[in-house]
């Protein structure tokens, strides 16, 4: 298969799959309570379509990469529709499979928001190993050590940002939007999701001769 013709294909799949998250963020915040509104969740959705129109149009990620920055911003959409502490997914799993994942994992709080930082992890590591390798032509070994980094230094940030939140809006409204539900330990275990999250994507990279696709 010739350069262009792979080329092509590329576009149209990320192409494809960024309307089907337009098509779906749209409905999502439609039935959100924050409606269009520049919420800060909103925001991050807008943050994320973006960085699939300029991978569209810079071809920079591979399959594996782009793929995991669609399934990380899906779940996202899902965390900015209800906010991270209120997404009901022991009702649907109960609704579903009448299974009580709650009553049978005995949690005590909703465990959304560390599926999320896990999938920063496990999902955007091979984006960020693809934008490494791109920018400083960096080998694969050397680029997934620098990935792996970059995921926690990423995730630290964020958690930091979230303490910023925490200090400037009212604490309900703080504990809402960065899920923390009284635990003091939650930026730790987010960290240390993210941090198992990446581990695995990297094991399965350093394996996969077609990485690169």
């Amino acid at each position: 298969m010739s350069s262009k013709t792979e080329f092509i294909e590329m576009r149209q799949f990320k192409i494809t799959l960024s309307i089907i998250y337009v098509i779906y963020a749209v409905f999502m915040m439609s039935i959100s309570r924050f409606g269009m509104e520049l919420y800060l969740n909103n925001i991050g959705t807008l943050f994320l379509l973006t960085l699939m129109l300029l991978d569209i149009r810079k071809n920079i990620l591979s399959k594996k990469g782009f793929l995991g920055l669609w399934g990380f911003s899906v779940l996202h959409s899902i965390g900015a529709t209800w906010l991270y502490s209120f997404v009901p997914y022991n009702d649907w799993m109960t609704a579903l499979f009448d299974f009580d994942m709650d009553a049978f994992f005995g949690f005590t709080r909703n465990h959304y928001d560390r599926l999320v930082h896990f999938s920063f992890g496990i999902l955007l590591m091979a984006a960020t190993k693809d934008l490494i390798m791109h920018n400083y032509k960096f080998n694969l070994k050397q680029a997934l050590l620098v990935a792996f980094l970059s995921i926690q230094t990423f995730s630290m940030i964020y958690e930091l940002f979230e303490w910023g939140i925490s200090l400037t809006f009212s604490d309900g409204m703080a504990d809402s939007y960065n899920g923390q539900q009284g635990d003091v330990w939650d930026a730790h275990k987010d960290m240390g999701l993210a941090m198992f999250g990446s581990l695995i994507t990297w094991f399965f990279l350093r394996l996969d001769r077609n990485s690169n696709k």
